[in-house]
């Protein structure tokens, strides 16, 4: 799908209340009146969007009758709604994050037109790195956009100690930002291998202790036997 197009729709169909002019729309976007025109023209006579008039303005909205707009919509909020933009933001700080990913209503598909977006970032990064992004996500997408972030250690902590938003996190459907379920996945049971082989090792180093100590118990009562 033309990027132009995906912009429209991620704008449109994300909010289906809403109705936008050409100008409107364009200032949103970045692009050119011209352009923006053909497309809403295009996916208006698709049957995607209704057309009406009012004063000297047309306005484009999404189509509620359009038997397609729930799937369209679905594709919309992975790809260029959201997702794309997110990952595209989040970029500049890519070599420091493990997983980025949307939860909540959003990526369960039970938003309605004022959701929020539900952003968690586990990785070396601050609510300061994340602010910017999380404000520029917000213009772009035309929602608010909540980040919150983990380090790896703190993340892998609460999946250990069964905390209830990891639980949630872990269970309920995800978009991926950044990462994969497998990588969160990986984070989430770190901690408990990592204690494990403490455990282990800590184990190991006690039976050691123990061993030297039965060996030097018995050779102190023979010197103290022998008045050494």
């Amino acid at each position: 799908m033309p990027r132009t197009r995906q912009a429209i729709l991620g704008t449109l169909l994300l909010h289906p209340e809403r109705g936008w002019y050409v100008r409107e729309l364009a200032r949103h976007l970045g692009l050119q009146p011209s352009t923006v025109q053909s497309e809403l023209a295009s996916l208006a006579e698709a049957g995607v969007l209704t057309r009406r008039k009012e004063g000297v303005q047309v306005y484009y909205q999404a189509d509620p009758e359009c038997p397609i707009l729930p799937e369209l919509q679905g594709l919309v909020v992975k790809t260029a709604g959201l997702v794309d933009i997110l990952r595209e933001l989040l970029e500049p700080l890519r070599e420091r994050i493990r997983v980025a990913l949307v939860f909540g209503s959003l990526a369960r598909g039970t938003e309605v037109g004022t959701s929020d977006v539900d952003l968690l970032v586990i990785g070396e990064v601050s609510l300061r790195d994340l602010a910017p992004i999380a404000s520029r996500a917000a213009h772009r997408l035309s929602r608010p956009v909540n980040p919150s972030c983990w380090p790896p250690e703190e993340f892998t902590a609460r999946a250990r100690a069964g905390d209830d938003f990891v639980r949630q996190v872990l269970d309920e459907p995800k978009l991926f930002v950044i990462g994969s379920a497998l990588e969160l996945g990986e984070v989430a049971q770190r901690t408990a291998s990592r204690g494990s082989r403490r455990d282990q090792a800590g184990a190991r180093r006690a039976a050691g202790e123990d061993r030297a100590q039965a060996v030097e118990r018995p050779a102190r009562k023979r010197r103290r036997a022998h008045g050494g």
